[in-house]
């Protein structure tokens, strides 16, 4: 978590919030055993898909990974680029993972996971967090 928000102070960073839209503006957290709801304030939705249990949104329909170039591009157009510092997280980390694994295959250089994610952030009182549709 100190490295997360080291990287939200940063213009030159972002974290990544690959979730469902849903979850990002906190109508439901993902999971039942996750209680609060919302995201890190200064997050970027990376759009996962529907629900906490699907990336159709970086998958074909028959599961296989969509060509990079399509997710590059619907990245690009909400500002996640390969010269930023990115961290992909999500609720427990399986589908930031499988995000940053995309911009590592892709060749962006300086990409990595939030593995605690939401879960982590979520679990410490002294965390912010934000609801609602962002500004």
């Amino acid at each position: 978590t100190p490295q997360a928000k080291e990287m939200l102070k940063s213009p030159a960073a972002e974290l990544v919030c690959v979730r469902s839209w849903e979850e990002f503006i906190g109508v439901e957290s993902g999971y039942h055993y996750i209680e609060k709801k919302g995201r890190i304030p200064g997050a970027v939705f990376g759009n996962c898909g529907s629900d906490a249990y699907h990336m159709e949104n970086y998958r074909n329909p028959d599961h296989t990974s969509r060509e990079y170039h399509e997710v590059a591009e619907r990245w690009e157009s909400v500002g996640i680029t390969p010269e930023k510092h990115l961290a992909f997280y999500c609720g427990t980390g399986w589908r930031g993972s499988e995000a940053f694994f995309s911009a590592w295959l892709m060749g962006w250089p300086r990409v990595a996971v939030y593995d605690g994610g939401w879960f982590e952030w979520s679990n410490d009182p002294n965390n912010p967090y934000e609801t609602g549709k962002p500004e």
